[in-house]
């Protein structure tokens, strides 16, 4: 580790020592680049005062422009984060279930149910899913259509005293378009190998309304074909391909609807809607040849699909009263739901009878969030509070009894009765944020909240920040502060079992609630909330209008982190009494640690031809520790510290030049580790090219060209043996890894703006 540390400081001291030679007094910038200096970014996130210059924040946060989602060349908002900001990762996975269906992600090593997520700074509900590989439930960014983004902030700070829950690791506030230009565009692109087609169409409206209100529609059509990079199957008599291992097939239709009404006394009335409908088919494994079956007797593939709805209604209006206060006051609605089916399988237990096509049941969340804030100026002083309410409601209905009936439906046992759940909760916050100008160098935010939750009671949160501008180009920032991120109502309430035959007596195995008395049994407990404590270091240094450094380090810890615990086989006792051989359950198992540093340098060079090179380095190091290894097992422990690379590089390049703008970016992952069963397998570091290449034909029409990880970098295969997960089986490469495994991909769009 202190190899790691001394490159660090090496490097943070060189780029500053190179940054501080410059000549940085703006009397000797010539006209033109005076004239060419784009006005600071300004960002809402982790402050609830005005909003102000992302670099001069009190925290760090990065901020991606509509400029610079519109020259990256990516159609889906988890990749175009993957794009920008280093330390975060994406996992998409295969042959997992629901899990295919949805992206995962992670930000500087910590999960995606660690990580809030705001649309125009209200909190968004999470997908009904729950992972049974990570334990957590988290909000598919997918479903936010890019077309109707203005822009993403990112703060890198724990935050759960500002904005609730979930705040443990960061937060990603996405801003809808207000007034912009009307657009409508196409993409097309296709993997090296031929497979994963993608065709997309974009289109945006603004219609102008009275005193600078405006109604915004936006759709996104998107059709994405499956890849298999499959092994070949060595069950059968001679290898060969018989399992898609890949990306899903999926179409997906997205409209966003964002209005603001201004009254003539000023007050203005705020709404969006934003609506996905997926249909995402992706394979499970092969059934082999058997000729005692009446059905599929030369083998089959059986095949999942996930219906996923996907909604949110904000309703809201904001204005000032006359002695000068601001008040906003919201109501969100938002749910989600995934309708599970299988066609191409059958149930062994019905045999003859069984039939080809099931309904495997459906998982549903739905959440509201009522909101009331006021903010008030009283000299240096911006004191802010406000009160929110939240109800959640959490479904499970079980599939046709063909699905489960006996062992089930194979690829994909339905739902049973008994896993059937209709479950609620409230929650009542009460919070306050003050922030005080000390002088105009010095200033301190004190974040209080208070939350009350119906099913484990309450909790109280804390966040110091402080900023000093040492001289006017170098700022010195640093936070503490405390949160929480409450179980989820889906990991409280989740079950999915189905039977297995041992011994000629039929017995459930699966997932069962922590509440359930087999659970108790065997040692679960009613889940509580994770706690937290952050703590961050940093400074930002800007010697010119065209140079930026950002050096921010941090550390998390984490007690009762909630995880899916491991297979246990039963007590005889139990098996007697409640039928159950396996069982798994939620639960407050781990306390981690994780710490890092992020440097980050901008910079901006004007030629003598007017173009312009805009450049960003960002380095990321992020590790997590266990803190309690003898609570877990080994394999547990690994996939909680070496599941995800721990060292991310970013070259960042976007060359400007009369119509045409170049980037190309170079993306650096670390190595990391996975096992099979207790076979580790290290997976080497990565490195992947991006490339974007547009032309302005006019200044309403262009055309791109570009692809991404261009020259086709693939993950090394598992280093074990195995029918399923080896380097000679079905599953060659790693199912989940920053990079994927279906390659390179290679597109051309064109945009027309009226």
């Amino acid at each position: 580790m202190s190899h790691i540390k001394n490159r660090l400081f090496i490097c943070s001291l060189l780029v500053t020592s190179s940054l501080m030679a410059e000549d940085v007094s703006l009397l000797d910038e010539s006209l033109e680049n005076l004239l060419n200096t784009e006005i600071q970014t300004k960002a809402q996130i982790g402050t609830r005062s005005n909003a102000k210059d992302y670099l001069e924040s009190n925290a760090p946060v990065d901020v991606i422009t509509l400029r610079q989602i519109q020259s990256s060349g990516v159609t889906q908002l988890t990749d175009l984060l993957k794009y920008y900001i280093a330390g975060f990762s994406t996992e998409r996975s295969s042959i997992s279930d629901g899990m295919d269906h949805i992206v995962n992600y992670s930000l500087r090593g910590m999960k995606a149910d660690q990580i809030l997520v705001l649309v125009n700074g209200k909190r968004y509900h999470p997908s009904a899913l729950v992972s049974t590989s990570s334990g957590s439930s988290f909000v598919d960014l997918n479903s936010i259509p890019l077309i109707a983004i203005n822009r993403i902030e990112v703060l890198r700070d724990g935050a759960a005293a500002q904005y609730g829950s979930d705040a443990i690791a960061g937060v990603i506030n996405i801003i809808l378009k207000s007034n912009d230009a009307n657009m409508l565009s196409v993409s097309t692109g296709i993997r090296k190998e031929g497979d994963g087609q993608n065709t997309q169409a974009n289109g945006f409206v603004s219609i102008p309304l009275e005193y600078d209100g405006f109604f915004n529609i936006a759709l996104m059509a998107k059709k994405e074909n499956a890849t298999n990079r499959a092994g070949l199957d060595r069950r059968i008599a001679t290898p060969a391909v018989t399992t898609h291992f890949g990306l899903p097939d999926a179409k997906n239709l997205a409209l966003v609807l964002n209005s603001e009404m201004v009254s003539q006394e000023n007050t203005i009335f705020y709404s969006n809607l934003i609506f996905n409908y997926k249909e995402s088919e992706a394979s499970t494994f092969y059934r082999t040849p058997d000729s005692s079956r009446a059905i599929y007797p030369n083998g089959f593939l059986p095949m999942l699909k996930d219906t996923i709805l996907d909604y949110s209604l904000t309703l809201g209006a904001k204005g000032r009263f006359e002695e000068g206060t601001t008040w906003d006051i919201s109501n969100v609605y938002g749910y989600n739901s995934s309708d599970f089916s299988l066609r191409d399988s059958m149930n062994y237990d019905l045999n003859a009878s069984s039939p080809t096509s099931f309904d495997n049941g459906t998982l549903a969340i739905l959440q509201n969030t009522t909101n009331l804030n006021l903010k008030k100026v009283i000299n240096a002083i911006v004191l802010s509070g406000g009160l929110e309410y939240r109800h959640e409601e959490y479904t499970i209905d079980s599939g046709d009894s063909a699905s489960y009936y006996g062992t089930g439906s194979q690829g994909f046992p339905g739902y049973e009765p008994s896993n059937e759940v209709r479950a609620s909760r409230d929650s009542y916050a009460l919070y306050l944020d003050t922030l005080y100008n000390v002088t105009t160098d010095f200033s301190t935010d004190l974040a209080l909240r208070y939350e009350n939750f119906s099913d484990f009671g309450d909790t109280a949160n804390y966040k110091i920040a402080v900023k000093y501008n040492l001289t006017p180009k170098l700022l010195l920032r640093a936070t503490t502060s405390t949160g929480f991120r409450a179980p989820s109502i889906s990991q409280s309430s989740y079950s999915y079992t189905s039977s297995a035959v041992s011994g000629g007596t039929l017995s459930k195995k699966g997932i069962f609630q922590p509440s359930h008395p087999a659970s108790k049994a065997m040692g679960a407990s009613d889940l509580k909330p994770e706690k937290s404590t952050h703590y961050s270091l940093g400074m930002v240094f800007q010697p010119n209008k065209q140079s930026s450094l950002m050096v921010d380090s941090f550390l998390v810890k984490v007690k009762d982190r909630i995880l899916l615990s491991e297979k246990q086989n039963t007590t005889t006792a139990i098996s007697s009494q409640y039928g159950i051989s396996t069982i798994q359950y939620f639960k407050n198992i781990a306390d981690i640690e994780n710490y890092g540093i992020d440097i980050k340098y901008n910079q901006k060079y004007t030629f003598q031809n007017q173009s312009q090179l805009d450049s960003t380095l960002w380095f990321n190091y992020s590790q997590s520790k266990v803190l309690n290894p003898e609570a877990l097992s080994a394999t547990l422990i690994q996939d909680l510290e070496d599941r995800l690379p721990k060292e991310y590089i970013k070259l960042l390049n976007v060359y400007h030049v009369s119509d045409v703008t170049i980037g190309v970016n170079f993306n650096y992952y670390g190595s990391y580790k996975m096992s099979v069963g207790d076979i580790p397998t290290t997976f080497n570091p990565e490195l992947t090219t991006d490339l974007d290449m547009k032309y302005a034909y006019t200044k309403d029409l262009s055309v791109s060209l570009g692809g991404f990880n261009i020259f086709d970098a693939m993950p090394n295969k598992w280093v074990n043996s195995s029918l399923y997960r080896g380097y000679d089986g079905i599953m060659p490469y790693p199912n989940s890894g920053p990079i994927g495994f279906s390659g390179a991909y290679y597109y051309i769009s064109m945009e027309y703006k009226f």
